[in-house]
Protein backbone atom coordinates (compact mmCIF):
# COMPACT_ATOMS: atom_id res chain seq x y z
CA UNK A 1 0.00 0.00 0.00
CA UNK A 2 0.95 3.54 -0.70
CA UNK A 3 0.32 4.93 2.68
CA UNK A 4 2.16 5.25 6.29
CA UNK A 5 0.55 2.76 8.71
CA UNK A 6 -1.67 4.74 11.25
CA UNK A 7 -4.60 4.34 13.37
CA UNK A 8 -7.57 4.46 11.74
CA UNK A 9 -9.81 7.67 12.70
CA UNK A 10 -13.37 9.23 12.91
CA UNK A 11 -14.78 10.01 9.33
CA UNK A 12 -16.42 12.84 11.25
CA UNK A 13 -13.17 14.52 12.21
CA UNK A 14 -12.86 15.61 8.06
CA UNK A 15 -15.98 17.66 8.76
CA UNK A 16 -15.03 19.17 11.73
CA UNK A 17 -11.61 19.72 10.95
CA UNK A 18 -12.75 21.89 7.90
CA UNK A 19 -14.50 24.29 10.20
CA UNK A 20 -11.47 25.23 11.90
CA UNK A 21 -9.25 28.16 10.78
CA UNK A 22 -5.74 26.40 8.55
CA UNK A 23 -2.48 26.84 10.44
CA UNK A 24 -1.21 27.10 7.18
CA UNK A 25 -1.58 28.71 3.66
CA UNK A 26 -1.93 26.85 0.74
CA UNK A 27 1.01 28.44 -1.94
CA UNK A 28 -0.06 25.85 -4.85
CA UNK A 29 -3.16 24.21 -6.30
CA UNK A 30 -3.72 22.14 -9.05
CA UNK A 31 -3.70 18.91 -10.88
CA UNK A 32 -1.17 16.01 -11.44
CA UNK A 33 -1.22 16.05 -15.76
CA UNK A 34 -1.93 13.43 -17.20
CA UNK A 35 -4.59 12.63 -14.65
CA UNK A 36 -6.85 9.52 -14.03
CA UNK A 37 -10.12 8.14 -14.69
CA UNK A 38 -11.33 5.66 -11.94
CA UNK A 39 -12.57 2.26 -12.74
CA UNK A 40 -16.29 0.81 -12.34
CA UNK A 41 -18.29 0.09 -8.80
CA UNK A 42 -17.13 -2.41 -7.29
CA UNK A 43 -13.41 -2.87 -8.59
CA UNK A 44 -10.72 -4.61 -5.81
CA UNK A 45 -8.04 -5.50 -7.79
CA UNK A 46 -5.48 -2.89 -7.64
CA UNK A 47 -4.46 -2.61 -10.49
CA UNK A 48 -7.36 -1.97 -11.67
CA UNK A 49 -8.85 0.38 -9.18
CA UNK A 50 -6.00 2.63 -9.90
CA UNK A 51 -7.66 3.95 -12.73
CA UNK A 52 -6.30 4.50 -15.97
CA UNK A 53 -4.32 7.82 -17.30
CA UNK A 54 -6.78 9.82 -20.12
CA UNK A 55 -5.24 12.94 -22.56
CA UNK A 56 -7.11 16.34 -22.28
CA UNK A 57 -7.40 18.75 -24.60
CA UNK A 58 -6.06 21.75 -24.24
CA UNK A 59 -8.85 23.15 -22.78
CA UNK A 60 -10.04 20.37 -21.05
CA UNK A 61 -6.51 20.90 -19.19
CA UNK A 62 -7.36 24.28 -18.08
CA UNK A 63 -10.55 23.30 -16.60
CA UNK A 64 -9.19 20.51 -14.45
CA UNK A 65 -6.80 23.10 -13.02
CA UNK A 66 -9.20 25.72 -12.18
CA UNK A 67 -11.88 23.20 -10.69
CA UNK A 68 -9.03 22.45 -8.21
CA UNK A 69 -7.60 26.18 -8.48
CA UNK A 70 -10.74 27.82 -7.77
CA UNK A 71 -11.82 26.07 -4.65
CA UNK A 72 -9.15 27.84 -2.70
CA UNK A 73 -8.74 31.55 -3.17
CA UNK A 74 -5.29 33.13 -2.89
CA UNK A 75 -3.98 29.92 -3.88
CA UNK A 76 -1.73 29.81 -7.45
CA UNK A 77 -3.07 27.54 -10.26
CA UNK A 78 -0.21 25.04 -10.50
CA UNK A 79 0.26 21.22 -12.45
CA UNK A 80 3.00 18.82 -12.56
CA UNK A 81 3.44 18.08 -16.22
CA UNK A 82 4.58 14.43 -17.25
CA UNK A 83 7.37 14.82 -20.03
CA UNK A 84 9.64 11.50 -21.68
CA UNK A 85 7.90 8.06 -20.89
CA UNK A 86 5.46 7.84 -18.04
CA UNK A 87 4.40 3.61 -17.59
CA UNK A 88 0.60 2.83 -18.44
CA UNK A 89 0.66 6.37 -20.39
CA UNK A 90 0.59 7.67 -23.91
CA UNK A 91 3.60 9.46 -24.78
CA UNK A 92 2.96 13.41 -26.06
CA UNK A 93 5.29 14.68 -28.39
CA UNK A 94 7.27 17.58 -27.76
CA UNK A 95 5.02 19.55 -30.54
CA UNK A 96 1.96 19.07 -28.19
CA UNK A 97 3.81 19.73 -25.08
CA UNK A 98 4.27 23.40 -26.85
CA UNK A 99 0.75 23.89 -27.64
CA UNK A 100 -0.40 22.96 -24.26
CA UNK A 101 2.85 24.87 -22.02
CA UNK A 102 1.96 28.17 -24.33
CA UNK A 103 -2.12 27.86 -22.99
CA UNK A 104 -0.12 27.64 -19.13
CA UNK A 105 1.55 30.43 -20.04
CA UNK A 106 -1.45 32.67 -21.00
CA UNK A 107 -3.26 31.30 -18.14
CA UNK A 108 -0.12 32.24 -15.32
CA UNK A 109 -0.39 28.71 -14.63
CA UNK A 110 2.85 27.41 -12.54
CA UNK A 111 4.40 23.76 -14.46
CA UNK A 112 6.48 21.78 -12.91
CA UNK A 113 8.06 19.45 -15.92
CA UNK A 114 8.11 15.80 -14.03
CA UNK A 115 9.91 12.85 -14.99
CA UNK A 116 9.15 8.82 -14.13
CA UNK A 117 12.96 7.57 -14.09
CA UNK A 118 13.73 3.74 -13.65
CA UNK A 119 15.64 2.14 -11.52
CA UNK A 120 17.90 1.25 -14.51
CA UNK A 121 18.64 5.06 -15.28
CA UNK A 122 21.89 6.15 -13.06
CA UNK A 123 22.03 9.40 -11.37
CA UNK A 124 23.96 11.04 -14.35
CA UNK A 125 21.20 9.88 -16.61
CA UNK A 126 19.02 11.71 -14.62
CA UNK A 127 20.60 14.78 -14.89
CA UNK A 128 21.14 14.65 -18.76
CA UNK A 129 17.01 13.61 -18.42
CA UNK A 130 16.37 16.88 -17.05
CA UNK A 131 18.61 18.86 -19.01
CA UNK A 132 17.31 17.47 -22.13
CA UNK A 133 13.54 18.46 -21.26
CA UNK A 134 14.61 22.25 -20.14
CA UNK A 135 16.51 23.01 -22.76
CA UNK A 136 13.31 22.47 -25.02
CA UNK A 137 10.87 23.77 -22.67
CA UNK A 138 12.57 26.63 -20.87
CA UNK A 139 11.32 29.33 -22.81
CA UNK A 140 8.00 29.10 -21.29
CA UNK A 141 7.33 31.74 -18.50
CA UNK A 142 4.80 29.15 -17.31
CA UNK A 143 7.58 26.64 -16.42
CA UNK A 144 8.67 27.19 -12.54
CA UNK A 145 10.81 24.02 -11.70
CA UNK A 146 11.14 20.12 -12.49
CA UNK A 147 10.38 17.17 -10.45
CA UNK A 148 11.36 13.47 -10.20
CA UNK A 149 8.86 11.16 -9.71
CA UNK A 150 10.66 8.46 -7.41
CA UNK A 151 8.40 5.65 -7.87
CA UNK A 152 9.43 3.26 -9.93
CA UNK A 153 13.52 4.97 -8.89
CA UNK A 154 14.75 4.62 -5.87
CA UNK A 155 16.24 6.46 -2.71
CA UNK A 156 17.36 9.83 -3.42
CA UNK A 157 20.95 10.68 -1.58
CA UNK A 158 21.96 13.84 -0.67
CA UNK A 159 24.52 14.02 -3.57
CA UNK A 160 21.88 13.50 -5.78
CA UNK A 161 19.67 15.63 -5.12
CA UNK A 162 22.26 18.41 -5.19
CA UNK A 163 23.39 17.33 -8.56
CA UNK A 164 19.60 17.41 -9.98
CA UNK A 165 19.19 20.74 -7.95
CA UNK A 166 22.19 22.42 -9.55
CA UNK A 167 21.44 21.31 -13.17
CA UNK A 168 17.81 22.76 -12.75
CA UNK A 169 18.96 26.03 -11.59
CA UNK A 170 21.67 25.97 -14.24
CA UNK A 171 18.97 26.65 -16.57
CA UNK A 172 17.23 29.19 -14.35
CA UNK A 173 18.60 30.36 -10.59
CA UNK A 174 14.86 30.55 -9.49
CA UNK A 175 13.62 26.66 -10.83
CA UNK A 176 12.57 24.99 -7.87
CA UNK A 177 13.02 21.15 -7.75
CA UNK A 178 10.23 19.32 -5.94
CA UNK A 179 10.68 14.84 -5.07
CA UNK A 180 7.46 13.13 -5.16
CA UNK A 181 7.25 9.29 -3.19
CA UNK A 182 5.05 7.96 -0.11
CA UNK A 183 8.26 7.14 1.85
CA UNK A 184 9.78 9.83 4.10
CA UNK A 185 13.03 7.66 3.30
CA UNK A 186 12.96 8.34 -0.12
CA UNK A 187 13.70 11.75 0.21
CA UNK A 188 17.41 13.28 0.65
CA UNK A 189 18.30 12.69 4.24
CA UNK A 190 19.68 16.79 4.53
CA UNK A 191 19.92 18.41 1.36
CA UNK A 192 17.76 21.33 1.19
CA UNK A 193 19.65 23.34 -1.50
CA UNK A 194 18.77 26.90 -0.85
CA UNK A 195 15.54 25.95 0.96
CA UNK A 196 13.68 25.98 -1.87
CA UNK A 197 13.30 22.23 -2.39
CA UNK A 198 9.29 20.54 -2.81
CA UNK A 199 8.55 17.53 -1.11
CA UNK A 200 5.37 15.41 -2.50
CA UNK A 201 3.81 13.10 -0.89
CA UNK A 202 1.77 10.18 -2.80
CA UNK A 203 0.20 8.51 -0.26
CA UNK A 204 -3.06 6.77 -1.44
CA UNK A 205 -5.00 3.35 -0.65
CA UNK A 206 -6.00 4.30 2.54
CA UNK A 207 -9.11 6.20 4.15
CA UNK A 208 -8.89 9.99 3.88
CA UNK A 209 -8.82 10.22 7.56
CA UNK A 210 -5.35 8.12 7.94
CA UNK A 211 -4.38 9.54 4.40
CA UNK A 212 -4.59 12.87 6.43
CA UNK A 213 -2.78 12.08 9.22
CA UNK A 214 0.36 10.70 7.07
CA UNK A 215 -0.07 13.74 4.86
CA UNK A 216 0.56 16.15 8.39
CA UNK A 217 3.35 13.60 9.40
CA UNK A 218 5.04 14.37 6.62
CA UNK A 219 4.76 18.48 6.81
CA UNK A 220 5.99 18.21 10.17
CA UNK A 221 8.70 15.54 9.11
CA UNK A 222 10.26 17.88 6.60
CA UNK A 223 9.32 21.28 7.76
CA UNK A 224 10.65 24.36 7.39
CA UNK A 225 10.88 22.64 3.56
CA UNK A 226 8.20 23.06 1.35
CA UNK A 227 5.75 20.32 0.90
CA UNK A 228 2.45 19.37 -1.54
CA UNK A 229 0.33 16.48 -0.88
CA UNK A 230 -1.18 14.54 -4.26
CA UNK A 231 -4.31 13.93 -3.34
CA UNK A 232 -7.85 12.46 -5.39
CA UNK A 233 -6.68 8.78 -6.22
CA UNK A 234 -8.96 6.66 -8.14
CA UNK A 235 -7.95 4.20 -5.55
CA UNK A 236 -9.48 6.30 -2.79
CA UNK A 237 -12.78 7.55 -4.22
CA UNK A 238 -14.81 4.55 -2.44
CA UNK A 239 -13.13 2.25 -0.12
CA UNK A 240 -10.34 -0.19 -1.00
CA UNK A 241 -13.08 -3.09 0.00
CA UNK A 242 -14.52 -1.18 -3.42
CA UNK A 243 -17.86 -0.33 -1.16
CA UNK A 244 -19.57 3.06 -1.97
CA UNK A 245 -20.33 3.48 1.60
CA UNK A 246 -17.35 5.59 1.94
CA UNK A 247 -13.86 7.17 0.13
CA UNK A 248 -13.49 10.86 -1.49
CA UNK A 249 -16.88 10.82 -3.21
CA UNK A 250 -18.85 10.99 -0.12
CA UNK A 251 -17.67 14.15 0.94
CA UNK A 252 -19.94 16.82 -0.13
CA UNK A 253 -17.10 19.30 -1.65
CA UNK A 254 -14.60 16.73 -2.05
CA UNK A 255 -11.66 19.03 -3.41
CA UNK A 256 -12.69 22.25 -0.72
CA UNK A 257 -13.56 19.35 2.09
CA UNK A 258 -10.24 17.49 2.13
CA UNK A 259 -7.96 20.09 1.25
CA UNK A 260 -9.33 22.19 4.15
CA UNK A 261 -9.45 19.08 6.74
CA UNK A 262 -5.90 18.38 6.05
CA UNK A 263 -4.75 22.51 6.20
CA UNK A 264 -6.38 22.69 9.55
CA UNK A 265 -3.65 19.53 11.04
CA UNK A 266 -0.57 21.09 9.50
CA UNK A 267 1.33 22.66 12.27
CA UNK A 268 3.84 25.40 11.09
CA UNK A 269 1.82 28.58 9.59
CA UNK A 270 5.06 29.58 7.49
CA UNK A 271 5.73 25.91 5.82
CA UNK A 272 4.70 26.52 1.68
CA UNK A 273 1.95 23.80 0.79
CA UNK A 274 0.38 22.42 -2.47
CA UNK A 275 -2.28 20.16 -3.35
CA UNK A 276 -2.32 18.35 -6.71
CA UNK A 277 -5.48 16.39 -7.93
CA UNK A 278 -5.51 12.78 -9.74
CA UNK A 279 -8.87 11.69 -11.12
CA UNK A 280 -10.32 13.84 -13.59
CA UNK A 281 -13.61 12.01 -14.27
CA UNK A 282 -15.60 9.14 -12.43
CA UNK A 283 -16.14 5.28 -13.97
CA UNK A 284 -18.57 4.70 -11.34
CA UNK A 285 -22.54 4.92 -11.44
CA UNK A 286 -22.65 6.70 -7.81
CA UNK A 287 -20.29 9.06 -8.98
CA UNK A 288 -21.68 10.28 -12.69
CA UNK A 289 -21.27 13.96 -12.26
CA UNK A 290 -17.12 13.77 -11.10
CA UNK A 291 -15.67 15.40 -13.83
CA UNK A 292 -13.61 18.24 -14.00
CA UNK A 293 -12.80 18.81 -17.58
CA UNK A 294 -16.19 21.40 -17.48
CA UNK A 295 -17.66 23.64 -15.33
CA UNK A 296 -14.32 25.91 -13.94
CA UNK A 297 -14.27 29.87 -13.91
CA UNK A 298 -11.06 29.67 -16.29
CA UNK A 299 -8.99 33.27 -16.07
CA UNK A 300 -9.04 35.16 -19.59
CA UNK A 301 -5.51 34.21 -21.40
CA UNK A 302 -3.09 37.19 -21.26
Amino acid sequence: MKTFLLPRLCAASIAFAAMLSPAADLKWTGMRIPPKVSAGDGITALGTKIGKFTTLTKEEVAQTIFNVNGKFPGSRPWATWAVGPLPDATEMPDAAHEEYLKQMDALGVDVFLEIYPSRKDTNTAVVDIIDTWLTKFKQHKCVKGFGVDLEYYKKVDDAMAKAWDEKIKSHNPDYRLFLKHWEEAFMPPSYRGKGDLVFVCTSSEETVDNLNAAYVKWAARFAPTACAFQIGYPADEDTMKGENTGGWWKLSDPIKDWGTSLLAKIESPKQEIGLLWVCVKSGKTYNPKWDLTKGAKVPAAK
